[in-house]
């Protein structure tokens, strides 16, 4: 077989083959290279339009495009790899445990179609950012201008809030009888609680001095909207992180910075909660701070916990009657699970709280806001055990990857960012479930952020 020469090329002999033009073989190469950085920018443009958008309310289908789009090209960049679609590691292989999971219980569940469009909603799609995260952002600089669209989106809700809440004063931030007629505060405490760890992790990892003096004075608006608004598990999931960053942050002198602003807010607070003390909306705060004292009095009272103790009992009744494998994903059918004429019979005779409650609220969707029971009753206590040891061995792969390494910007990264978005989420979920929310996919970004930072160092 012949080949033409073409001008500048130059024959290279190869043992057993007919002689190539080393030309072709780079032209070819480059090519393909080419091809591969094209689809990464658009990979990268489309998630970073995704994670700002996911921000905002009333953007569903332009969410849906972007996420879709750089899904897609993941898949055919993790086609063109030498390496394999997706690593095999403990981490990916129980997270993809817990999805086959809850796959098949939906699928067996109670109204199948309903809850496999759920589980594409609330479990697909963060499942994918996951994977994308995890192996397509190994380095921070990539880290860092991926979670500047949050960082940006959310600076930008944060001050429509705060021009919105001109029009009614300060009860704007913690009057609760009429949010639903707010725009921007609505779902603000479960967004800041989870993107508030991001703000001190990324404000510890940049070296531009004035973009991170920006992002401390940011945390601080951030920290006071969420200590107004009277959502303790926020608040408390706000103050965990706060906690780390005593402990762990680096260099020390961080630490002492974290340490006089607490003293300096815990004094302005105190004089704020003094000079107010007489107004209902303060003695309705302090009512709130006492429950935390009082836990064994809440779990007592039939009203504890603004209410949630009725339907977690009733959710427990719910999972007994299907233990093992739930009722499928999504948590729409709890409205009717708990107006089933066997529950509520059972109510009436031995938990009296349950009945009242539920034949009160009749028809209402109230669920019962604790992430663990949800899970157990969507998926079953597989469902739950395989999260569980996904929980699990992500946090060991995460803390063996901390005592691994002992630069500044690993632990703050690790510990910070990625350890603080853990410990809030898992925080405020002991009274939500944001696991298929905004929040819920901001928490598996960081996860896979930080998976992506554990497989790219030594073992």
């Amino acid at each position: 077989m012949s080949h033409e020469l073409l001008p500048g090329d130059r024959f290279v002999p190869m043992l057993g083959y007919p002689q190539i033009t080393v030309k072709r073989i780079n032209m070819q190469t480059e090519s393909l290279n080419t091809n591969e950085s094209i689809l990464g920018r658009i990979l990268h443009i489309f998630l970073f339009l995704y994670l700002f958008l996911l921000i905002f309310p009333h953007t569903t289908t332009p969410k849906e495009i972007a996420f879709w789009t750089a899904f897609l090209c993941w898949v055919v960049l993790r086609l063109r790899k030498s390496e394999p679609f997706i690593a095999l590691n403990p981490i990916i292989i129980s997270l993809s445990l817990f999805m086959v999971i809850a796959f098949i219980t939906s699928v067996i569940g109670m109204g199948p179609i309903e809850n496999i469009n759920r589980f594409k909603g609330e479990l697909l799609i963060p499942f994918g950012l996951f994977l994308i995260t995890a192996t397509e952002f190994d380095n921070l600089k990539k880290v860092k201008q991926l979670l500047s669209a949050l960082l940006i989106a959310f600076a930008i809700y944060t001050l429509m809030a705060i021009i919105e809440s001109a029009n009614y004063g300060l009860q704007y931030f913690w009057d609760k009888t009429h949010r639903d007629q707010y725009l921007w505060l609505t779902n603000y405490s479960q967004m800041g609680a989870i993107i508030f760890p991001l703000i001190l992790g990324i404000s510890l990892i940049i070296k531009n001095r004035w973009l991170k003096h920006f992002l401390l004075a940011f945390a601080v608006i951030v920290f006071a909207i969420l200590a107004l608004y009277m959502s303790l598990t926020m608040f408390l999931g706000t103050l965990s992180v706060l906690l780390l960053w005593i402990i762990f942050a680096r260099p020390k002198k961080y630490r002492v910075w974290i340490i006089a602003f607490i003293s300096l807010f815990l004094f302005v607070f105190g004089l704020f909660l003094y000079a107010h003390k007489d107004n209902i909306t303060i003695i309705r705060y302090g009512s709130k701070l006492e429950k935390i004292v009082n836990i064994s009095g809440e779990f007592k009272s039939d009203k504890g916990f603004s209410n949630r103790i009725p339907p977690w009992k009733a959710a427990v009744d719910i999972i007994k009657d299907r233990p093992l494998l739930g009722y499928g994903w999504g948590m729409k059918k709890f409205t009717k699970l708990v107006q089933q004429e066997k529950f509520l019979e059972q109510w009436r005779v031995n938990k009296p709280s349950v009945y009242n409650f539920y034949t009160t609220f009749r028809g209402v969707f109230f669920p019962p806001h604790n992430l663990f029971l949800e899970i157990v009753i969507q998926s079953g206590l597989l469902g739950l055990s395989a999260f569980i040891i996904f929980i699990g061995i992500y946090l060991y792969y995460l803390f063996k990857n901390i005592l691994r390494n002992s630069s500044d910007t690993d632990r703050n990264f690790s510990i910070i960012l990625v350890g603080g978005t853990f410990l809030s989420f898992m925080i405020m979920n002991l009274m939500n479930n944001e696991l298929g929310n905004i929040s819920g996919k901001i928490f598996f970004v960081v996860l896979g952020v930080g998976a992506a930072w554990i497989n790219s160092k030594p073992s």
